[in-house]
């Protein structure tokens, strides 16, 4: 079932954007963001807040751009993986 490969992928990962669960389960991003959207309401996934852009240095994408997507209920505060191969900070 889709849904059920989304959340086992958000899982593993974190947090996803809708292009790449999209490419995971091999849909269309719109009909994604439908089941996105009832995983939202259960409570099984929520989209984290982002300061500007994906959090990384690089400026390729544009503030507000990206849709993210985590496993779990919604978190008082989420930390994202750094993106675009920009180095962690220690």
């Amino acid at each position: 079932m889709i849904l059920t490969d989304i959340l086992d992928f958000l899982q593993q990962r974190d947090a996803a954007s809708l292009g790449e669960i999209a490419r995971h389960v091999n849909a269309e991003p719109a009909a994604v963001r439908d089941m996105l959207v009832t995983l939202q309401r259960k409570g099984k996934v929520h989209r984290p807040a982002m300061g500007g852009g994906c959090g990384s240095t690089c400026q390729q994408c544009a503030t507000g751009s990206l849709e993210l997507y985590a496993w779990g209920p919604q978190k008082a505060s989420v930390q994202l993986p750094p993106q675009c191969g920009a180095p962690a900070d220690s």
